[in-house]
């Protein structure tokens, strides 16, 4: 295994949060880095900020699963809405999730 892997996994392991990735089916336990989204737009002196959270997963983690996964985070149910590759090693994965009706 790559050592930059390695630290990758150990940061996830140490600093993100517990969740579950598809908590009425697969149920599979993973971590997520809470992430800010870096997408504002600008309309003159106005600034929008989607209501979306971001946050980033490990790559072999996501794998299998795509748009429309449901995680679960504590008591609450997000849905991935978009899934974009940042990591040029494209070890992470980056998940722009909205909140879900339980």
């Amino acid at each position: 295994m790559a050592p930059f892997l390695r630290s990758v996994e150990e940061t996830f392991r140490c600093h993100g949060i517990e969740a579950v990735l598809d908590p009425e089916g697969v149920a599979r336990p993973v971590r997520l880095l809470p992430a800010r989204p870096d997408e504002i737009a600008d309309f003159r002196s106005l600034q929008v900020q989607s209501e979306a959270g971001m946050f980033e997963i490990l790559a072999s983690d996501f794998e299998g699963f795509s748009k429309g996964t449901i995680l679960g985070i504590g008591s609450e149910l997000r849905k991935v809405q978009h899934v974009r590759t940042r990591d040029p090693r494209r070890y992470k994965v980056l998940l722009n999730t909205v909140e879900q009706p339980a």
